[in-house]
């Protein structure tokens, strides 16, 4: 079976909630946030309104991961949900737009945009320029993960609270009125619908990730407590500051300028509340995000292909572990090349982040339309599974959340231009995605059985042989 390369599987219960709670919020708070959610309030209150609306479809998001992660807890998370609830096919699918693209898309602009901070003579420079700060940056996130879950753990447990702590400082400075504002925080705009509705997706992606928390399951000390809390915490641990931080931008930059996609507007913002003080604080904060967000990635992505290997849905070498740290080195390599790549190929320049990001966004919200589907059917196919979390009000919270993903989907940027972009860069690699799916899981199942779900009794003796192979480590005080 994959993932017998060596002798062990990944650490069993080496971390708990603050791990959960990290990994959620470590991935969505990234520098690109940080720059998009400034530049989401050029439109004001109707930004504001966006992040709400947004904020709504995460939360019924959770509720769907909660219930079935705590079903299936397996580190190929996403893939063993939809594997169970609509086949292989749909789940490679899953997995491919909904994480592999986030490695391409947003990852690629998270780690630019660290990149361009550092390089910055103003700021630190060194000689090198954006591309040897990329190179520089993922490959320290590779050691560090190929060094294992609790150096993970370690590292981004105190960055989440240094990073909320930092940001909520932020917004509430912005809000008092520190430094010389140029104006109230919110200022007035007409409300405009069609603009409202083609900023939530960009609002989304201020949330997108909140499921990274899964990932971990195998190495969760109480997976049915952690998961579900770490999800609802770390969302929450995020909007607060959030929504602070864009209302406080609206004060000292004026809206045509915030919503310059060319600027680096959290550095704008930050300098303009605390001065050659906020420069430094938040090159230094952004940094921080960027690690914190590629490690998360770093993390989780890994991960998945390793469950997938298991499933035979990934050649088996992606179930290969380190003899001494037990850490998917293969996944982990793989996902530290493209944001090199296209960051050398200069894909991100020319405010082409955005068009990178909101690409990603695409990939992620066809993704949890999938999760929502696939827990809707698990709920009618299989009524009797065990819960140890189930979604209230259901189905309300999974057509709520169905319908503003699509809404977003179809509305996904203001600019003509700018959207055709997106959706082309999408198209692309969803094509790509469905190929493989294809081809791999015809191969692997068979033309029929990819399009059939796999049996939950199935899924848990697979999960009951993974997990003979996962020593116990009671080691408290850890993650």
């Amino acid at each position: 079976m994959a993932g017998q390369a060596t002798d062990q599987g990944l650490r069993r219960g080496s971390v708990g909630l603050p791990t959960a709670i990290s990994a959620t919020f470590g991935l969505i708070l990234a520098t690109t946030v940080l720059v998009t959610v400034p530049q989401l309030y050029a439109a004001s209150t109707i930004g504001l309104y966006a992040m709400a609306v947004a904020l709504v479809a995460m939360y019924a998001q959770v509720m769907s991961f909660s219930e079935l992660a705590t079903m299936i807890p397996k580190a190929g998370s996403m893939n063993e949900y939809v594997r169970a609830g609509l086949g292989p096919f749909w789940a490679t699918i899953t997995v491919f737009v909904g994480y592999f693209a986030i490695v391409i898309f947003p990852g690629s602009s998270e780690a630019f945009l660290a990149a361009t901070i550092v390089s910055d003579p103003a700021f630190l420079g060194l000689g090198l320029d954006f591309k040897a700060w990329v190179t520089i940056i993922i490959v320290a996130i590779a050691i560090v993960n190929l060094l294992g879950v609790r150096v993970f753990a370690a590292i981004e447990v105190p960055l989440t609270f240094v990073l909320a702590g930092s940001l909520l400082v932020f917004g509430l400075a912005g809000l008092v009125g520190a430094g010389d504002p140029v104006g109230s925080a919110l200022p007035s705009v007409p409300f405009d619908g069609n603009l409202l509705v083609s900023l939530i997706a960009l609002a989304i992606f201020t949330f997108v990730g909140v499921e990274y928390t899964c990932p971990l399951a195998e190495e969760l000390r109480n997976p049915g407590r952690e998961i579900p809390w770490g999800m609802f915490i770390g969302l929450t641990l995020v909007a607060v500051p959030m929504f602070l931080w864009g209302t406080a931008a609206t004060r000292y930059i004026p809206l045509d300028q915030l919503g310059d996609p060319t600027q680096i507007t959290n550095m704008n913002v930050a300098i303009a509340i605390f001065g050659d003080l906020g420069k430094w604080w938040m090159g230094i904060l952004s940094v921080a995000a960027t690690l914190s967000t590629l490690n998360s990635i770093a993390a989780g992505v890994p991960r998945i292909m390793y469950g997938m290997a298991q499933d035979r849905q990934l050649p088996a070498i992606f179930g290969w572990l380190t003899p001494g740290t037990r850490a998917p080195a293969v996944g982990i390599v793989l996902v530290s090349i493209p944001p090199i790549v296209l960051n050398l190929t200069e894909q991100t320049l020319a405010g082409g982040f955005i068009e990178l990001i909101l690409a990603g966004v695409l990939g992620w919200g066809l993704a949890y339309i999938i999760i929502h589907v696939s827990q809707i059917s698990l709920r009618i196919r299989e009524p009797r599974a065990r819960r140890p979390y189930r979604s209230p009000w259901f189905p309300i919270p999974q057509v709520v959340g169905i319908v503003l993903l699509a809404i977003a989907a179809l509305n996904v940027f203001p600019d003509p231009a700018i959207e055709s972009n997106i959706y082309r860069n999408f198209a692309w690699f969803l094509g790509i995605s469905v190929v493989f799916s294809l081809a791999y899981n015809a191969i692997t199942y068979g033309v029929g059985a990819m399009f059939r779900p796999v049996s939950l009794d199935e899924v848990y003796a697979e999960t009951e042989r993974i997990a003979e192979l996962l020593p116990e480590e009671h080691e408290r005080g850890r993650g």
